[in-house]
C-alpha cells in the first residue's frame, strides 16, 4: 500500500523498475527522470497508479521498456514519448487514455512491440508508425480510431508478427499487402468497416490466427482455400454477413493444429464437405444458410468440446455418429432452429460432463430419454 517515493532517485544506478502485481496508489513520481541509467520501467499495478505520464521521463536516454498498462494514467499519451528514442516496447493498454496518437511517436525508430489497445483513442493512427520496420507486435484494438490503414503496410512492417485492429472505426480496403509479412502470426480485423475482397494468405507459413467478423467485407468463401498453406493455423473466425458462395471441399486441407473455427452470420448456402472435415476443439457454424443432413463424420471429431450448429436448414435425423460423440466426451452441443426430424439420441444423458445441450426448435419427435435423469453435470437443457 501507499505511495512511490520520490527518494526511489537516490537509487542512480538502478536499471530495471518492476512493480507488478502491487498495490501502490498516486502518480509516478516526477524525480523518477533523474534515473538515467534506467532502461526497463513496468508499473503494472492492481490498477491505482493515477495522474499524467512524467514529463521526465523524456529524460531517461537509455530506456528501452515502458509499460504503464492496467492503471489510471488518463490525459493523452505525451508528444515527449517520442524524445525517448531508445524505446523498444511501448505499453500503455488500459490506461483510460484519449485524444490522439501524437505524430511525434513515429520518432521512435527502434520500436518493436506498440500496445496502445483498451483506451479512448479517437483519431486517425498517425502514417509515420507504418513506417518503422521494425515493429513487430503493433496493437491498438478496443479504442475508437479510424481512418484507412495503409495498403503498402505488409511491405513498410516486414518484421510485422501480431495485427490487432479490433473494435475500432477503421475503413478502407481489407490490406492486401499484409501477405508480403511473411512474419505475420495472428490478425485482428474484427468490428471495422473495412471493405473488399479478402486478402490471400498463402505466402504466411507462420500466420496461426485470423480474426474477421463483423467487417464490411464482401467475398466468395473460396478465399479460404489460401490458408491450406498456412500449416500453424490454429483458430479462424470469418463471420461477415456479406460472405457467401458454399464451403470448398480444401476446407479439409487445413492445418492438423486448428483448434477453434467460427464461420457465422453469412450467405453461406448448401452442403457442408462430408468428408476430410476438421479436427477441432470449438466448431461454430450457427446463422448461415447451410443445408442438408449433418454430415456423418462429425461424429469423428473426437477433441471437440463445443460444437454449435444453430439457425441453420439442417434437415434429417441427427446422425448415429453423433450419438457417439455425444456418449464419449465432455461436450456443449447446439442444434436449435434448424429442421431436424426424427428422435433424440437415446446416449445423450450417459455422458457424465455433459454442460449444455439445445435441441429446441426443431421437428424431432418420440421420447426424452431417460438417460438425461442422470446428468448431474448438466447446466442448461433446451428440448421444446
Amino acid at each position: 500500500m501507499g505511495s512511490l517515493s520520490p527518494h526511489i532517485c537516490n537509487l542512480s544506478f538502478l536499471r530495471e523498475i518492476n512493480l507488478q502485481i502491487n498495490s501502490f496508489s498516486g502518480p509516478i513520481p516526477q524525480e523518477i527522470g533523474l534515473l538515467r541509467r534506467l532502461e526497463y520501467i513496468e508499473f503494472l499495478i492492481d490498477y491505482n497508479l493515477s495522474g499524467p505520464i512524467p514529463s521526465e521521463i523524456r529524460y531517461l536516454e537509455k530506456l528501452r521498456d515502458l509499460g504503464l498498462a492496467k492503471n489510471k494514467i488518463s490525459g493523452v499519451i505525451p508528444r515527449f514519448i517520442g524524445n525517448v528514442t531508445s524505446l523498444r516496447t511501448l505499453y500503455l493498454r488500459s490506461c483510460g487514455l484519449e485524444g490522439e496518437i501524437p505524430e511525434s511517436i513515429s520518432q521512435l525508430t527502434r520500436l518493436s512491440n506498440l500496445n496502445l489497445g483498451d483506451n479512448n483513442l479517437t483519431c486517425s493512427i498517425p502514417s509515420g508508425l507504418f513506417n518503422i520496420s521494425t515493429i513487430e507486435q503493433f496493437v491498438v484494438d478496443f479504442n475508437g480510431l479510424h481512418g484507412p490503414i495503409p495498403s503498402t503496410i505488409g511491405l513498410t512492417l516486414p518484421n510485422l508478427s501480431f495485427l490487432s485492429l479490433g473494435r475500432n472505426r477503421f475503413s478502407g480496403r481489407v490490406l492486401i499487402s499484409i501477405s508480403n509479412a511473411s512474419s505475420l502470426e495472428s490478425l485482428v480485423l474484427s468490428f471495422n468497416d473495412f471493405t473488399g475482397p479478402m486478402l490471400m494468405f498463402g505466402g504466411l507459413l507462420l500466420f496461426s490466427s485470423l480474426y474477421a467478423e463483423k467487417t464490411l467485407v464482401q467475398d466468395d468463401f473460396s478465399f479460404v482455400s489460401s490458408l491450406t498453406n498456412c500449416t500453424n493455423l490454429r483458430a479462424f473466425d470469418l463471420s461477415s454477413p456479406f460472405i457467401s458462395g458454399q464451403i470448398p471441399e480444401s476446407i479439409g486441407n487445413l492445418s492438423v493444429n486448428l483448434a477453434a473455427i467460427r464461420i457465422s452470420d453469412t450467405q453461406l448456402r448448401r452442403k457442408i464437405p462430408s468428408d476430410k472435415l476438421f479436427n477441432v476443439n470449438i466448431l461454430n457454424l450457427t446463422q448461415n444458410w447451410f443445408t442438408g443432413d449433418i454430415p456423418f463424420l462429425f461424429g469423428n471429431l473426437s477433441s471437440i468440446i463445443k460444437l454449435n450448429l444453430y439457425e441453420n436448414n439442417f434437415s434429417g435425423a441427427i446422425p448415429k455418429s453423433l450419438e457417439i460423440l455425444i456418449s464419449t466426451i465432455s461436450i456443449s452441443l447446439d442444434l436449435s432452429h434448424n429442421v431436424l426430424t426424427g428422435s433424440i439420441p437415446s446416449q445423450v444423458g450417459s455422458l457424465s460432463s455433459l454442460v449444455m445441450l439445445d435441441f429446441s426448435n426443431n421437428r424431432l419427435s418420440g421420447l426424452i430419454p431417460n438417460s438425461l435423469g442422470t446428468c448431474i453435470s448438466l447446466e442448461r437443457l433446451y428440448l421444446e
